[in-house]
């Protein structure tokens, strides 16, 4: 899907429909040295001093008129209970049919969205070998309505447009 860059006026080839956060944002403000001495962190899973656990996901958006989805990587807190749980099934086969939802909170703040720092949010397990489904609870928030209902294809390279200008 070729699109109009809604900020720069160039033509790219394609829109690029997933965008991650690398850590959660209480882990990416730390000092290499907080990080070093308080954090245990993987590709999927962070621990800070043995008590705030997080479970990296997707938050799929569906592209209206196309196949698409665009997903955003991000992290969500989540009780250490469930984060055992999600742990321990982590290569279980079936485990999507045995585990979760889980209640969690949004680990990253989306610069273009409102406050979603802290944002409810359930987890949904998925088949081995795909990261877990993030869900936003608050029906009222503009990520939550952009995953309800999708985007249009203009919604999604005005969203891709802001997010490769950000900070220039």
């Amino acid at each position: 899907m070729s699109y109009v860059c809604h900020q720069c006026g160039e033509s790219h080839e394609e829109t690029p429909l997933s965008f991650a956060a690398d850590f959660p944002d209480q882990y990416a403000n730390m000092s290499p040295d907080e990080r070093d001495n308080r954090c245990i962190i993987s590709t999927d899973q962070c621990v800070i001093d043995h008590e705030l656990f997080f479970i990296r996901g997707c938050l799929e958006i569906r592209v209206l008129d196309s196949d698409q989805v665009f997903v955003w990587g991000l992290w969500a807190s989540v009780w250490e209970k469930d984060y055992d749980e999600i742990s321990q099934s982590w290569d279980e086969a079936g485990r999507e049919n045995r585990h979760g939802p889980f209640k969690a909170r949004l680990a990253n703040k989306l610069a273009v969205y409102p406050d979603t720092l802290n944002l409810e949010l359930a987890i949904r397990v998925q088949p081995v070998g795909q990261r877990p489904l993030f869900l936003i609870d608050d029906e009222e928030h503009p990520l939550a309505t952009a995953q309800r209902i999708g985007m249009s294809t203009n919604e999604t390279s005005e969203l891709v447009s802001r997010l490769l200008h950000l900070g220039t």
